[in-house]
Protein backbone atom coordinates (compact mmCIF):
# COMPACT_ATOMS: atom_id res chain seq x y z
CA UNK A 1 0.00 0.00 0.00
CA UNK A 2 1.50 3.37 -0.98
CA UNK A 3 2.30 5.77 1.86
CA UNK A 4 0.60 8.65 0.04
CA UNK A 5 -1.26 9.29 -3.18
CA UNK A 6 0.76 11.08 -5.82
CA UNK A 7 -0.34 12.40 -9.18
CA UNK A 8 2.13 11.66 -11.96
CA UNK A 9 1.69 15.30 -12.98
CA UNK A 10 3.48 16.27 -9.75
CA UNK A 11 6.49 14.13 -10.63
CA UNK A 12 9.06 15.96 -12.73
CA UNK A 13 10.90 12.72 -13.44
CA UNK A 14 7.84 11.04 -14.97
CA UNK A 15 7.68 10.52 -18.73
CA UNK A 16 6.07 13.34 -20.72
CA UNK A 17 4.79 10.68 -23.09
CA UNK A 18 2.85 9.03 -20.27
CA UNK A 19 1.49 12.38 -19.12
CA UNK A 20 0.34 13.29 -22.66
CA UNK A 21 -1.13 9.81 -23.03
CA UNK A 22 -3.18 10.20 -19.84
CA UNK A 23 -4.35 13.67 -20.89
CA UNK A 24 -5.35 12.31 -24.29
CA UNK A 25 -7.26 9.37 -22.83
CA UNK A 26 -9.10 11.59 -20.36
CA UNK A 27 -9.91 14.18 -23.04
CA UNK A 28 -11.25 11.53 -25.44
CA UNK A 29 -13.22 9.88 -22.64
CA UNK A 30 -14.95 13.17 -21.81
CA UNK A 31 -15.57 13.87 -25.51
CA UNK A 32 -17.00 10.37 -26.01
CA UNK A 33 -19.35 10.89 -23.08
CA UNK A 34 -20.56 14.20 -24.50
CA UNK A 35 -21.15 12.66 -27.97
CA UNK A 36 -22.44 9.26 -26.84
CA UNK A 37 -26.00 10.11 -27.92
CA UNK A 38 -24.74 10.10 -31.53
CA UNK A 39 -23.56 6.52 -31.18
CA UNK A 40 -19.90 7.56 -31.35
CA UNK A 41 -17.40 6.37 -28.78
CA UNK A 42 -14.22 7.25 -30.67
CA UNK A 43 -12.62 8.05 -34.02
CA UNK A 44 -13.79 11.68 -33.97
CA UNK A 45 -10.54 12.82 -35.57
CA UNK A 46 -11.24 10.78 -38.72
CA UNK A 47 -14.62 12.48 -39.12
CA UNK A 48 -13.15 15.92 -38.50
CA UNK A 49 -10.37 15.29 -41.04
CA UNK A 50 -12.90 14.13 -43.65
CA UNK A 51 -15.05 17.15 -42.93
CA UNK A 52 -12.06 19.49 -43.31
CA UNK A 53 -10.99 18.01 -46.64
CA UNK A 54 -14.54 18.42 -47.94
CA UNK A 55 -14.28 15.43 -50.25
CA UNK A 56 -13.34 11.79 -50.27
CA UNK A 57 -9.86 10.78 -49.14
CA UNK A 58 -7.97 7.60 -49.64
CA UNK A 59 -7.70 5.47 -46.53
CA UNK A 60 -3.88 5.71 -46.62
CA UNK A 61 -4.05 9.54 -46.49
CA UNK A 62 -6.21 9.42 -43.37
CA UNK A 63 -3.95 6.84 -41.70
CA UNK A 64 -0.82 8.88 -42.50
CA UNK A 65 -2.37 12.21 -41.46
CA UNK A 66 -3.55 10.87 -38.10
CA UNK A 67 -0.61 8.50 -37.56
CA UNK A 68 -2.87 5.46 -37.39
CA UNK A 69 -1.35 2.06 -38.14
CA UNK A 70 -2.67 0.59 -41.42
CA UNK A 71 -4.12 -2.49 -39.71
CA UNK A 72 -5.75 -0.35 -37.02
CA UNK A 73 -7.14 1.94 -39.72
CA UNK A 74 -9.12 -0.95 -41.19
CA UNK A 75 -10.89 -1.38 -37.84
CA UNK A 76 -11.55 2.35 -37.56
CA UNK A 77 -13.09 2.45 -41.04
CA UNK A 78 -15.11 -0.70 -40.33
CA UNK A 79 -16.47 0.83 -37.10
CA UNK A 80 -17.41 4.20 -38.63
CA UNK A 81 -18.81 2.50 -41.72
CA UNK A 82 -20.95 0.10 -39.67
CA UNK A 83 -22.35 3.11 -37.77
CA UNK A 84 -23.02 4.78 -41.14
CA UNK A 85 -20.89 7.90 -40.52
CA UNK A 86 -18.66 7.13 -43.50
CA UNK A 87 -18.73 5.05 -46.64
CA UNK A 88 -15.86 3.20 -48.22
CA UNK A 89 -15.50 2.85 -51.99
CA UNK A 90 -12.87 0.78 -53.75
CA UNK A 91 -10.64 2.66 -56.17
CA UNK A 92 -11.55 1.22 -59.60
CA UNK A 93 -7.98 1.58 -60.87
CA UNK A 94 -6.30 0.11 -57.75
CA UNK A 95 -8.25 -2.57 -55.91
CA UNK A 96 -5.94 -2.29 -52.88
CA UNK A 97 -6.96 1.35 -52.28
CA UNK A 98 -10.19 2.61 -50.75
CA UNK A 99 -11.76 6.04 -50.79
CA UNK A 100 -13.50 7.20 -47.63
CA UNK A 101 -16.11 9.93 -47.42
CA UNK A 102 -18.73 11.18 -45.00
CA UNK A 103 -22.26 9.88 -45.43
CA UNK A 104 -25.29 12.14 -45.04
CA UNK A 105 -25.48 11.00 -41.41
CA UNK A 106 -21.81 11.91 -40.97
CA UNK A 107 -22.28 15.33 -42.57
CA UNK A 108 -25.34 16.08 -40.43
CA UNK A 109 -23.41 15.12 -37.27
CA UNK A 110 -20.39 17.33 -37.99
CA UNK A 111 -21.75 20.67 -36.70
CA UNK A 112 -22.55 19.07 -33.34
CA UNK A 113 -19.23 17.20 -33.18
CA UNK A 114 -17.27 20.37 -33.96
CA UNK A 115 -19.32 22.46 -31.50
CA UNK A 116 -18.76 19.85 -28.78
CA UNK A 117 -15.01 19.75 -29.44
CA UNK A 118 -14.88 23.57 -29.34
CA UNK A 119 -16.85 23.69 -26.06
CA UNK A 120 -14.60 21.07 -24.49
CA UNK A 121 -11.46 22.86 -25.71
CA UNK A 122 -12.75 26.14 -24.27
CA UNK A 123 -13.61 24.43 -20.97
CA UNK A 124 -10.19 22.85 -20.50
CA UNK A 125 -8.45 26.12 -21.35
CA UNK A 126 -10.73 28.40 -19.31
CA UNK A 127 -8.05 29.23 -16.72
CA UNK A 128 -5.51 30.17 -19.39
CA UNK A 129 -5.29 33.53 -21.13
CA UNK A 130 -5.29 33.80 -24.92
CA UNK A 131 -1.51 34.43 -25.00
CA UNK A 132 -0.96 31.40 -22.73
CA UNK A 133 -3.07 29.23 -25.05
CA UNK A 134 -1.15 30.48 -28.09
CA UNK A 135 2.14 29.79 -26.30
CA UNK A 136 0.96 26.30 -25.34
CA UNK A 137 0.03 25.55 -28.95
CA UNK A 138 3.45 26.78 -30.11
CA UNK A 139 5.17 24.67 -27.46
CA UNK A 140 3.19 21.56 -28.39
CA UNK A 141 4.13 22.15 -32.04
CA UNK A 142 7.80 22.45 -31.04
CA UNK A 143 7.61 19.26 -28.95
CA UNK A 144 6.05 17.43 -31.89
CA UNK A 145 8.72 18.66 -34.32
CA UNK A 146 11.49 17.73 -31.86
CA UNK A 147 10.07 14.22 -31.52
CA UNK A 148 9.81 13.85 -35.30
CA UNK A 149 13.46 14.93 -35.63
CA UNK A 150 14.53 12.49 -32.91
CA UNK A 151 12.50 9.71 -34.49
CA UNK A 152 13.91 10.35 -37.97
CA UNK A 153 17.43 10.58 -36.59
CA UNK A 154 16.95 7.25 -34.81
CA UNK A 155 15.66 5.67 -38.01
CA UNK A 156 18.73 6.91 -39.90
CA UNK A 157 20.99 5.55 -37.16
CA UNK A 158 19.31 2.14 -37.40
CA UNK A 159 19.64 2.15 -41.19
CA UNK A 160 23.36 2.93 -40.94
CA UNK A 161 23.83 0.18 -38.35
CA UNK A 162 22.16 -2.37 -40.61
CA UNK A 163 24.35 -1.26 -43.55
CA UNK A 164 27.47 -1.76 -41.42
CA UNK A 165 26.39 -5.31 -40.57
Amino acid sequence: MPKKEVSIFELKEFSYGRKFNLLGKLYLSVLAEQLSHLGLERHFSVLVLLNETGDQCCQRFIANSLHIDKAMMVGVVDDLSKKEFIKRTQNPSDRREYYIQLTEKGKKSMPEIIATINRLNNSIMQKLSTPEIEKLNDQLDSIYKNLVDISESGMQDKRSESIKL
